[in-house]
């Protein structure tokens, strides 16, 4: 992606985070990317196209968020959950960016594949990181409820504040790790 693009879809990705999908028109999004129409429909042709270069952006910048961390022990699996915390609190406390560019297109095939992506690979994240830890175990059904805790702790924070959501996600993944003897 060139730098072009990649500061136009990082401008983007802030304007529906802070404002939906909903409220804004091709020309705002143009004015909040500080770019020429002609330059925002060069990289983003439709308003479709400019969803899914926000999304990409968003799934690139979150993954390297979440990179790294402690490489053995329960913090390992913890990190995910932990550096979620401080997405909410420094970057987005807005609810779930793919979740809710998918409220709002459900037609479209090309945000539905982004959307299923990204939440694949995020689930996936948490099996890697378990199998880490627990290579010979069946981390199969664990790995599906931190997935979702990390899930609902994102639109939980919305309403009960990122602090409590965090304190109740890292308590549920701390129990369901010693369920399946994890620790």
């Amino acid at each position: 992606m060139s730098t072009t693009k990649q500061k136009i879809a990082s401008d983007l990705d802030r304007q529906f985070a802070e404002q939906g999908f909903a409220e804004q028109g091709v020309e705002a999004l143009r004015a909040g990317a500080d770019v020429s129409l002609r330059t925002l429909y060069k990289y983003f042709p439709s308003r479709e196209a400019m969803v899914v270069g926000a999304l990409e952006h968003r799934d690139k910048t979150y993954f390297d968020w979440l990179a790294g961390g402690p490489e053995t022990g329960i913090d390992h699996v913890l990190y995910p959950i932990i550096r979620l915390g401080d997405w909410l609190n420094e970057v987005a406390n807005t609810g779930c960016l793919f979740l809710n560019a998918l409220a709002e297109h459900p037609e479209s095939a090309a945000i539905r594949e982004i959307v299923t992506d990204h939440k694949a690979r995020l689930a996936d994240e948490f099996r890697i990181r378990l199998q880490t830890i627990a290579p010979d175990r069946d981390i199969e059904q664990v790995a599906e409820t931190l997935f979702l805790l990390h899930e609902g702790m994102t639109q939980t924070a919305r309403l009960q504040g990122r602090n409590r959501a965090t304190a109740a996600a890292l308590r549920a993944v701390k129990a369901a790790l010693a369920a399946e003897g994890i620790a």
